[in-house]
């Protein structure tokens, strides 16, 4: 019974916080998104499904940001996934040295604030004032407007996403790469199999949970994506690389529409529950 008491006395207080400030306005979320609520007068009316068929009618652009969502969720996903793959091979691999360091290094991007991550790479690639534009015209190139136009900025904001993402897949590829036998190795070797087919036919099979778990997750936080590209673009330019969180966002704070938000937000909420599901049947098949 002590034991029991001392834990839930440090335990209690982490619980406190997580109930009131993720729990509660989880919840409320379902609420206000039935409401048309004021965030001025902090007093809403009861308006039913009415915010979700707005979302959903011609009148609304928030069918063009969810697809823009999912187009920068399919482009980060599997450029990720193979990054991250490539990655780990290379730090696995008894041909390479130094693979402590370089680990180290791949993993890196993945401990810096998502502020930090997107004012560095603003400045990286500003148009004036940029490093990297710098260097073009230093070299007799001219300068690219990454941030300027709307199909660089989306790509740059794709390209920044996988920099910071890849190391925290490659961590967990690693794991399942020094989990898998030696002997498969030697035996697969034995039967006169390259390096790539090894790899393909053997090793990749075996790294098919993991493949799965890296998959949903990268989805799931490409999905929800928010930090990084509101440093990073706003949004812009104009709308060009605007996600569901930041349309949550910018609806919720300043259009001041909290039942708006609160819709989209349910409405992002069921995509990602979804998605977890199809996690758990598939580990549960491979199992």
């Amino acid at each position: 019974m002590k034991r029991q008491y001392y834990a839930w006395l440090f335990l209690v207080p982490n619980l406190v916080i997580f109930t009131i400030f993720v729990v509660t306005p989880a919840l409320s979320s379902f609420y206000y998104a039935l409401t048309d609520y004021d965030m001025i007068r902090f007093s809403g009316k009861f308006v039913g499904l009415a915010n979700f068929r707005y979302l959903f009618g011609g009148t609304s652009d928030f069918g063009r940001v969810l697809l823009r969502t999912f187009m920068y969720s399919a482009m980060v996903v599997p450029i990720a996934f193979f990054t991250s793959l490539f990655l780990a091979v290379i730090t696995s691999s008894d041909l390479i040295k130094g693979k402590a360091f370089l680990r180290a290094l791949f993993y890196w991007p993945w401990l810096l604030s998502p502020s930090i991550i997107g004012v560095s790479w603003k400045w990286f690639l500003d148009y004036d004032a940029g490093l990297i534009n710098i260097l073009l015209l230093k070299n007799g190139a001219s300068p690219i407007p990454w941030l300027l136009d709307r199909r660089l900025a989306f790509l740059s904001v794709v390209l920044v996403t996988v920099w910071n993402v890849a190391g925290y897949f490659m961590v967990m590829f690693n794991s399942a790469l020094t989990a898998i036998p030696t002997e498969v190795y030697e035996a697969a070797a034995l039967d006169g199999a390259n390096r790539w087919v090894r790899f393909w036919k053997i090793i990749f099979p075996l790294l098919k949970p993991t493949a799965v778990l890296v998959l949903v997750l990268s989805t799931i936080m490409s999905m929800r994506s928010f930090e990084i590209i509101y440093v990073f673009t706003a949004g812009g330019p104009g709308t060009a690389t605007t996600v569901l969180a930041q349309k949550i966002y910018y609806t919720a704070f300043l259009e001041r529409k909290l039942g708006m938000a609160s819709a989209m937000s349910v409405i992002l909420f069921a995509i990602l529950i979804t998605l977890s599901l199809i996690q758990i049947r598939i580990l549960e098949e491979e199992v």
